[in-house]
Parts: C-alpha cells; sequence; structure tokens
C-alpha cells in the first residue's frame, strides 16, 4: 500500500514536471509565432519604406544628385524610417540606401527577449530607355544634344530636298495613322536596331491635325512651358533617333533606330502648305508603361544614352 502511494506520487510528480516542460514549449513556440509575424510586418513596412524613397530620389538622377539625396531622406522621413545609409554610385545612375529598426518583442520577453533588429535595403537605378511605347512618328539623326537647345523635329517642304521631312511609318502607313499617332503616342513597342520605313511627302495637313489635338490636350493652369512643365505634359515627345539605312535616288527610303530622346515642343511653323516643328531637348525620365530592356551583354548603356530614362528598383 506504501508502495502504491509512493508510486502515484512519484507519477504525479513526474506529470507536474512533464506539464511545466510541455507548457513552457508551447509558450516558447506561441511567443516565436507571434513575435515572427510582428518582424515580418515591421520589416515589410521597413523594405516598402525604403522602396518608395530610391524610386522618388532616382527621378533626380543622373543630373541631380543632391536634390535626389534630399527627396529620398524627404521620403523615408515621411514614412516614419531613418535611413542608415544613402550611396549614389555608377555615374549618378544609382541610389542605393538601408535602414534599421529596432522592434520591440512581446511574448519573447518571457524568454529574455526584448526587442529585435530588422533592416532592409534598396537600390534603384536610371536606365536610358531602349525599347518605347508612346514615340512621335518623327524623327531626328544622331548627334550631341545640348540641354534646353531647340532642334528641329519635322522640316518644313522647303527643306525637304529629298522628300523625306523626318516623319516615320510606325502603327501604318495612312495620313490617319500619323496624325493619330502624333497626337497620342504610338501603340507598338518600339526598339533601339530596329528598322523603320520613312514616310514621305509633306504630310502638311495630318501633321497639323495631329499636332492640334496634342496640344489641346494640355489642360494645366498655366499651360506647361519647358521651364516649368509636369512629367505628362502633352508638350513633351519622345522621338528615335535613327541612322539611314537605305536610300532611292536621293529619297531616304529606310532609318535605323539607335537611341531615343525627348523634346518639348517649342515652335510649330503653319503657313499654307508648310508645317515644321521644333522643340527643346530635355532629360526626363519616361512615363509609366515605358519599357527598359536588359543592359547589354557587356554592360554598357552609354551608346543608347540620349537623356531619356526609365526606373528599375533592382532588389
Amino acid at each position: 500500500m506504501k508502495n502504491q502511494v509512493y508510486k502515484k506520487e512519484k507519477d504525479s510528480g513526474s506529470i507536474a514536471i512533464l506539464t511545466v516542460i510541455f507548457l513552457t514549449a508551447v509558450l516558447a513556440m506561441g511567443a516565436f509565432a507571434t513575435d515572427f509575424a510582428v518582424l515580418y510586418a515591421e520589416k515589410s513596412n521597413l523594405q516598402n519604406a525604403v522602396d518608395s524613397s530610391v524610386l522618388a530620389a532616382a527621378q533626380d538622377l543622373p543630373d541631380n544628385p543632391l536634390s535626389a539625396q534630399m527627396t529620398a531622406l524627404e521620403y523615408a522621413s515621411q514614412n516614419h524610417t531613418t535611413l542608415s545609409s544613402l550611396d549614389i554610385t555608377n555615374n549618378n545612375k544609382e541610389i542605393h540606401v538601408s535602414a534599421q529598426k529596432d522592434t520591440p518583442l512581446f511574448l519573447a520577453r518571457i524568454l529574455g527577449r526584448t526587442s529585435s533588429m530588422v533592416s532592409a535595403q534598396a537600390t534603384a537605378a536610371v536606365l536610358p530607355v531602349r525599347s518605347l511605347t508612346g514615340v512621335a512618328p518623327l524623327s531626328i539623326t544622331m548627334r550631341d544634344f545640348v540641354y534646353g537647345q531647340e532642334y528641329t523635329l519635322k522640316n518644313d517642304a522647303q527643306e525637304g530636298v529629298t522628300g523625306w521631312y523626318s516623319p516615320i511609318r510606325l502603327d501604318g502607313s495612312g495620313a490617319s495613322d500619323y496624325a493619330d499617332a502624333l497626337a497620342y503616342g504610338n501603340t507598338t513597342p518600339l526598339a533601339v536596331g530596329q528598322v523603320l520605313q520613312t514616310e514621305t511627302g509633306n504630310m502638311s495637313g495630318p501633321t497639323r491635325s495631329g499636332l492640334d489635338t496634342r496640344l489641346g490636350l494640355d489642360s494645366r493652369v498655366p499651360r506647361n512651358t519647358f521651364e516649368n512643365h509636369d512629367s505628362f505634359a502633352p508638350e513633351i515627345v519622345y522621338i528615335p533617333i535613327v541612322e539611314v539605312v537605305s536610300r532611292q535616288g536621293t529619297s531616304i527610303q529606310e532609318v535605323r533606330i539607335v537611341g531615343f530622346a525627348a523634346f518639348f515642343i517649342e515652335n510649330v511653323a503653319q503657313q499654307g502648305n508648310q508645317c515644321s516643328i521644333s522643340g527643346r531637348f530635355l532629360k526626363t525620365v519616361a512615363s509609366l508603361g515605358q519599357e527598359t530592356s536588359p543592359l547589354t551583354s557587356d554592360g554598357d548603356d552609354s551608346l543608347y544614352d540620349y537623356g531619356i530614362y526609365s526606373i528599375k528598383l533592382m532588389n
């Protein structure tokens, strides 16, 4: 009888010990699961903060790295984040930031852990556009462009000694297709290396029609100007930079795309059968919907750099 009582007490003691161990394990697992969820949420919030910071800052690259730094810090602050590092590299075409945050723990305090550090980093690059939609059916031969300088984007009839005045065929060969592309940009992506047919003839009427529609889309008050414009201003046109591929006599038949550039339409001369367009060269980030193809095999995109960029998150 005495042995039975002792055995029961021993069994009860073992069960109590096992219960304590089990409850401790369950509690530890609960602490781990709860605090893991907290850390995951904080990590996600921190990553979003640094991502938005570099994407906003890259809008100012490569020409204004100081402004890019200020923008990165401002966006981080708006997201209640303090950046622990900020570097602009690769000829001012990449920005890299990192941030850390000490996150309080809850159930893990039972095990002696009061907080844990989470970290995040992000890199954004501005890459020369090598594939693009929304292009105007005009062209300009390659040269060294100067920011703010005015260039002829379409010649008038008096300058068309070869029968080509700079228009190119994009979404079709008809006058209405040309006018629509001039008004709204083309719908089919174009790429560096692609060969295009020229649109011969003065195209004066379709040019006026397309431009009237395009410029009529500017509802900004005051209207956009080169010195003060929105990034989506209809006066900004994306133009293929081209080299001549083939001729028929003195007439240019085909051209090859070597890059893309952006111009702000500054002057439209219309008189009788004459219609010429000029625009000032600018550097800009391509609006949403434009594409950037991968880097070249040797990593050198400078051959395609005509001042129009797309921003890519490199994480």
